[in-house]
């Protein structure tokens, strides 16, 4: 069942099935990993509204192609196509070492960051980004990992996910 806080930030045009399945998958991933750290574990789960356009060059192509599931960032030189989706809402919850409660950071803890797009309502497929920060429990380092998602016959399926090295 969708997790009550998330469910309520919901509009008309995002699908609370993908929602549910893309929350639930994630964060019974990220138990795994939290079980095995001794720091607090956060999960913050939201919605990002600006991605980069569907019809931009830059895809990401694993599991026949997908919206590029990062944000812009302007720089100096134009735009960087690597930021972090910006959240137009999100949710934090808590890793109790037995379910995902609803909790604020503290200091020293790793953050799993998952941004679901809007407007799934309207499409037949999603790219979720999600982030360990400041890095993640099985490594040193921040872990960007990609997740399509695709409704066929009326029913959401992940299809593909994969590790992106993040840009220093």
């Amino acid at each position: 069942m969708l997790q009550p806080r998330i469910a309520s930030r919901l509009t008309e045009d995002d699908d609370p099935y993908l929602w549910e399945l893309a929350t639930s998958t994630l964060l019974t991933e990220a138990e795994a990993w939290a079980m095995d750290t001794r720091r607090e574990v956060y999960a913050q789960v939201g919605c990002c509204h600006h991605w980069i356009s569907p019809h931009h060059p830059i895809r990401w192509g694993a599991g026949g192609g997908f919206a590029w599931p990062f944000g812009y960032e302007k720089t100096t030189t134009g735009c960087w196509y690597r930021a972090a989706p910006a959240l137009e809402w999100s949710e934090l919850f808590k890793w109790t070492g037995g379910a995902w409660e609803p909790g604020r950071t503290g200091e020293r803890c790793l953050i799993f960051r998952i941004a679901i797009p809007a407007r799934t309502a309207q499409h037949l497929q999603a790219a979720v980004h999600t982030l360990w920060t400041p890095h993640s429990p099985m490594a040193k380092e921040k872990v960007i990992r990609l997740h399509g998602f695709r409704k066929r016959k009326g029913a959401w399926s992940r299809t593909v996910s994969e590790t992106i090295q993040p840009r220093r």
